[in-house]
């Protein structure tokens, strides 16, 4: 039996024998060491590198680095409101509705080489981080700040997460707190998940899928509010990002980059929007009775 890990003092936390628990990355033996390195050295004899493609290479590299340092080391995107949001009918509530773009293009990263999942992955995955149709970007996450009581939060709250064809899919998702997620498995080979909130120093969850068709529940992610990335350790091309707030008023962008936040308090509020390669984007917005707000948020990144 598999379930999802948290963590505890920087180690695997498990109360079963039959918790499936996969050592960390950071754990690789002496000999694993010298196996490694005497591979790097043969592929340098015999001349493993593409000539002409290597600084292109280095440059995508650098460019996945300094993504993977903003994910799992930048600050907190998604903070606890200061007072706790309470649910209520809302009379003559307004909406927020836009769209976000990009305020110039964004070149899409190298593909990643699959190694040896090549074979049920095949040669090299390509990159999706960027997904614009119409002009507007698809996978956005577009929030109201400031809204302390609102419209009444649903009582069923399940994501699923599917590992299908290489990929964490759906890519982004948003939630409130005390969400649940299916992490539904179809691929035969293993995947070990881990869950870090922006921000925190710790993940908050990891989870061994061992092969072939499973499902594994966890609310660990869902504890605080947060934007969490999810990676694979076994596979560095599979991203995910679900942001966890503690109200309701958020939307992530349709394919045409379109968003609508409804049930909104009439009042003065700071809209924000998010994108995994650019940074938050902020606008004032006054929503009125009855009315919509119509926006369009422009986002730089790289």
């Amino acid at each position: 039996m598999a379930r999802a890990l948290p963590f505890h003092d920087g180690q695997y936390f498990h109360a079963s024998t039959d918790i499936v628990i996969a050592a960390p990355i950071e754990s690789v033996s002496h000999h694993h060491r010298r196996a490694i390195a005497a591979l790097l050295a043969v592929c340098v004899f015999a001349g493993c590198s593409r000539e002409g493609s290597e600084s292109p290479r280095r440059a995508a590299a650098a460019t996945r680095d300094s993504l993977h340092t903003q994910r799992t080391d930048g600050p907190a995107v998604i903070p606890l409101l200061a007072t706790v949001y309470v649910g209520a009918d809302v009379p003559a509530s307004g909406s927020v509705a836009g769209v976000v773009r990009l305020r110039s293009p964004i070149a899409s990263l190298a593909p990643m080489e699959t190694g040896s999942d090549r074979v049920l992955c095949g040669p090299s995955i390509p990159d999706e981080s960027v997904r614009e149709k119409g002009g507007g970007l698809e996978g956005s996450v577009v929030w109201l700040d400031g809204v302390h009581r609102g419209k009444v939060v649903p009582l069923e709250r399940r994501l699923e997460l599917e590992i299908d064809h290489c990929k964490l899919q759906p890519r982004v998702q948003a939630t409130m707190l005390g969400s649940a997620v299916n992490i539904i498995g179809h691929d035969d080979n293993r995947s070990h998940l881990r869950f870090v909130a922006m921000g925190e120093p710790k993940p908050r969850a990891a989870v061994l899928m061992g092969g072939g068709e499973q499902v594994i529940p966890t609310e660990l992610p869902f504890t605080a509010p947060g934007l969490v990335y999810v990676s694979d350790a076994d596979h560095a091309w599979s991203h995910a990002f679900i942001a966890v707030f503690d109200h309701p008023y958020y939307a992530v962008t349709s394919p045409t980059g379109a968003f609508l936040i409804d049930g909104v308090p009439p009042g003065v509020y700071t809209l924000r929007a998010w994108h995994e390669r650019t940074g938050v984007v902020t606008q004032r917005v006054q929503v009125g009775a009855g009315g919509t707000v119509k926006v369009e948020l422009a986002l730089s990144g790289q």
